[in-house]
């Protein structure tokens, strides 16, 4: 009977424990959130936001700045989906617009979705077109897909050139020629978006190392 009674009391206590657990307000919540933000525990942080904001139900959000900064959170433990739903949050509630943006084309960026990353790009520049560091963004994501281009034409310029240093071609034969046509036209399809790049970012010391390479291989 004691033995009953000693189990049943404990079942009670973990009950009442539960209980306190599921009573926590949003503000505790958010606060546990908060401190587990400052000991650096982000993905604790995210799901801690979120358990607040599932006790905020289905009001209106006002905090603003949670959602921001639970896109963030997200960001940084790579939980990309949740990343992009708080920052198009954020968005939404027009609460930093163009850093979220900016996060959101760092989200895509990470998830190798160029289109995505360059339209959110844009949105944010839009928003604020002397903000250097939208622009300084633009002009890297116009670095790499210039430098892809300009990859391609080196690779099929060296690769010929390769077979001439092996004695198997001369640069008069058609061969030859029509390679380094190839070439040429990978050069050109990279230049403006160098020059796009420079546009933005004028200092940018890739862009200008590669508009140097570019014109002298067009030149040669």
């Amino acid at each position: 009977m004691k033995r009953f009674f000693f189990v049943f009391m404990l079942c009670v206590g973990m009950l009442a424990a539960n209980a306190q657990v599921a009573e926590k307000t949003f503000a505790e919540l958010k606060n546990a959130g908060n401190a587990a933000v400052a000991a650096k525990d982000f993905p604790k942080a995210l799901e801690l936001y979120e358990q607040a904001l599932a006790k905020w139900g289905n009001k209106p959000i006002a905090d603003t700045s949670m959602i921001y900064n639970m896109g963030y959170l997200a960001f940084t433990s790579k939980n990309y989906e949740k990343s992009l739903k708080y920052f198009d949050q954020s968005i939404n509630m027009n609460y930093k617009k163009v850093n979220a943006l900016v996060y959101k084309a760092d989200t895509y960026k990470a998830l190798k979705n160029d289109p995505e990353t360059l339209k959110s790009l844009e949105e944010a520049l839009a928003i604020a077109p002397d903000d250097a560091k939208v622009k300084t963004k633009l002009a890297a994501y116009f670095v790499k897909t210039a430098t892809g281009f300009y990859t391609k034409g080196s690779s099929i310029i060296t690769k010929v050139n390769n077979e001439i240093t092996a004695g198997k071609l001369k640069t008069t034969d058609p061969v030859y020629k029509a390679a380094e046509q190839k070439a040429k036209d990978e050069y050109n399809k990279a230049l403006p978006l160098i020059d796009k790049a420079l546009g933005f970012d004028p200092s940018n010391k890739t862009a200008n190392q590669l508009k140097t390479a570019i014109e002298a291989a067009l030149k040669g």
